[in-house]
């Protein structure tokens, strides 16, 4: 399917830039204890929310470099939650976590901007889900990112 929306592109780099921006507002001043507390068993914490952002970020930006650097890129799949823990987010000072988010956000969205029309339409071969574009990619993400900062809002508020 052929992509078409120069729009589309903008808008979605420029939600990719506020991410950061977002968190550190909503995270801004509270403590540790309001940025761990399970709103109820089961549930995940602020810091465990941003944990598994960190991991789908770490997999999803390498998998946007996968596409831009090889033809019809092989896409691996791994677990956010295993990655997460393997790397230790969820015990990591939130706050430099978030700063290490932030630097390396701002490198894939300069790489973002940067790209050619045609580049948004690079596809790769996911083991489990077969054909993804990059814009499909990009897409996914935001809107996850989007959730979850959702969710971390509410939970401070």
């Amino acid at each position: 399917m052929a992509f078409d929306d120069q729009d589309e592109i903008v808008a979605l780099v420029q939600h990719m830039a506020a991410i950061p921006e977002r968190l550190v507002r909503a995270m801004n001043g509270k403590t540790t204890a309001q940025l761990t507390r399970r709103p109820a068993p089961g549930e995940w914490s602020v810091h465990e929310v941003f944990a598994h952002m960190r991991a789908v970020d770490d997999i999803v930006t390498t998998r946007i470099y996968m596409l831009l650097t090889r033809p019809d890129a092989p896409l691996v799949a791994f677990d956010e939650r295993r990655w997460a823990e393997v790397a230790h987010y969820a015990n990591r000072d939130i706050h430099q976590s978030l700063t290490l988010f932030t630097l390396r956000r701002i490198e894939i969205v300069a790489t973002l901007r940067q790209l050619f029309f045609e580049d948004w339409q690079r596809v790769g071969l996911h083991e489990t889900y077969g054909t993804q574009s990059l814009i499909g990619i990009v897409r996914d993400l935001a809107s996850h990112e989007g959730e979850h900062c959702s969710q971390i809002e509410q939970l401070l508020s």
